[in-house]
């Protein structure tokens, strides 16, 4: 299991929705596990997933690109091209 969010002395002016808190390809080819990211996630987030179980407030371009398995929630924005080529799996999409 992976928490990841913003230290807790930052400023109370801290935006983790408009942040970026994991970099680029974060949770390539996952197989298992579950991970928590409190913050957006960079380009090609759970690229090739096949069994992860994913959290983030928001993702970049690619985002789920060929995932087969798992489950990714996106509580915010996505980037252009999210889930092309996905076959299987299954993401939520909270696109406000």
């Amino acid at each position: 299991e992976i928490i990841i969010y913003p230290p807790k002395n930052s400023s109370p002016k801290f935006e983790s929705d408009k942040n970026v808190i994991v970099g680029n390809v974060s949770l390539y080819g996952a197989t298992s596990g579950r991970a928590f990211f409190r913050g957006i996630a960079a380009e090609r987030f759970c690229v090739r997933n096949s069994g992860v179980t994913a959290v983030v407030e928001g993702v970049g371009d690619h985002g789920c690109e060929y995932m087969t398995g798992g489950i990714v929630v996106v509580l915010g924005l996505t980037g252009r091209n999210f889930a092309a080529g996905m076959s299987g799996g299954i993401a939520y999409v909270y696109d406000m």
